[in-house]
């Protein structure tokens, strides 16, 4: 990976769905150029997917989880990641093993995927925490 794909990364971090003709315009070179760039960064796995950022209306929690003793933290880690709202799952030191964050459309949703969680048979306890501010 070199500068430019550094910098084109940098763009669609920010905004997925900028244009590939844009980029090509921001960065001096052709759109042709973005688009080998951009199919290379995923066939490589430096980009797993184009996502949705849900906006500041959007129910947010953090949810630490702890993994029972014998369970294979990173195994009950990708589980996790796998549930439709859980938006990153990290595995962490301290306390807890894993941190979820998670993003919702309402308070029911996000209820049930927090009991998603908690179903896990490697999951031994969690404490959510819903987001009230981002900034």
């Amino acid at each position: 990976m070199d500068e430019l794909d550094r910098k084109i990364l940098s763009i669609l971090v920010k905004n997925a769905r900028t244009p590939f003709t844009e980029i090509a315009e921001q960065l001096g070179v052709s759109e042709a150029t973005i688009r080998k760039r951009v199919d290379k960064l995923v066939s490589s796995g430096v980009i797993r997917k184009f996502t949705v950022e849900l906006g500041d209306n959007a129910m947010r929690a953090i949810v630490m989880v702890k993994v029972r003793p014998g369970y294979n933290i990173p195994k009950v880690a990708k589980e996790i990641a796998s549930i439709e709202e859980v938006v990153r799952a990290y595995e962490v030191t301290g306390e807890y093993d894993i941190v979820a964050e998670i993003a919702s459309a309402d308070t029911t949703s996000l209820n049930k995927t927090i009991e998603r969680i908690r179903s896990n048979e490697g999951v031994g306890g969690t404490l959510s925490m819903i987001v009230l501010a981002i900034w």
